[in-house]
């Protein structure tokens, strides 16, 4: 059953997937919406999981904000929203800038949990793509 459940998720996937690399959907004035499906099997536990990443984004003053969440689809024993916890919102602000001649993107991070009602650790990192 397990094997059918991979089978068939790996399946609708990869046909979703062929030729065309998803993007999120652009609603006008710097709003934007999208999603990501992550199918992964652990060879080690023999286990398969789906889970499901919403994303809302604004993109203003050079700057992407986004709002997103990971939902578990299923868990490896059944599907649907099973969770027991509320999810955890993650804020993530990136701002792309010309540095010693690099693509680089400086970010800034953090989360809430809305079942412990604490906020994460805040993260503040530069990136360089070369």
């Amino acid at each position: 059953m397990k094997f059918a459940a991979i089978a068939a998720a790996t399946a609708l996937t990869l046909a979703a997937c062929a030729g065309t690399e998803a993007e999120a959907v652009e609603l006008g004035g710097g709003l934007s919406v999208g999603a990501e499906l992550d199918n992964k099997y652990n060879v080690d536990d023999e286990k398969f999981t789906m889970t499901l990443s919403p994303e809302v984004g604004y993109s203003a003053w050079g700057a992407d904000f986004t709002a997103s969440t990971d939902l578990n689809l299923y868990n490896g024993d059944e599907f649907g929203l099973n969770e027991d916890k509320a999810p955890t919102v993650d804020f993530d602000v990136e701002y792309g800038i010309g540095l010693w001649g690099l693509t680089s993107t400086a970010y800034a991070g953090t989360g809430w949990n809305f079942e412990t009602e604490k906020q994460s650790a805040v993260e503040l990192g530069l990136k360089f793509k070369f």
